[in-house]
């Protein structure tokens, strides 16, 4: 936060503070984001993160507008039915985009979707493209 880390276990207690058993999604852009997975990975949540705790994300240049998880994200949220449906999206764009472009080892982007969560996300539909 500001120029300072934001530690895992922060985060968690700030999401614990603010919404508590509420349904929530949090989507974090970073790399090494995996290892918020443990800390924020409750039953009420889902977490996807642009890379697993071990790895690097891609796209941070002078000449990309987006790293390729936010580029990613943002191409398949007007596409997506669904949170899971956008999470493996995600997924799958950015590792095609890291093939296309070479780049290894891949971020491997992270998804994990709590068992109270589970059932209750696909009745969250996203509405029509240009409704």
């Amino acid at each position: 936060m500001d120029q300072g880390i934001l530690p895992p276990g922060m985060l968690g207690a700030m999401l614990d503070k603010t919404c508590g058993e509420r349904p929530t999604i949090v989507v974090i852009s970073a790399c090494f984001s995996g290892v918020f997975v443990p800390e924020l990975g409750s039953d009420n949540r889902m977490v996807l993160t642009a890379a697993r705790s071990d790895r690097t994300s891609f796209g941070c240049g002078e000449t990309d507008k987006y790293p390729y998880f936010d580029d990613c994200f943002l191409k398949a949220s007007p596409l997506a039915k669904d949170f899971p449906h956008l999470g493996s999206q995600v997924q799958a764009c950015v590792a095609a985009r890291e093939i296309k472009e070479g780049m290894t080892p891949p971020s491997e982007p992270q998804l994990y979707i709590g068992p109270q969560l589970r059932p209750l996300l696909p009745l969250y539909l996203f509405p029509p493209p240009g409704t």
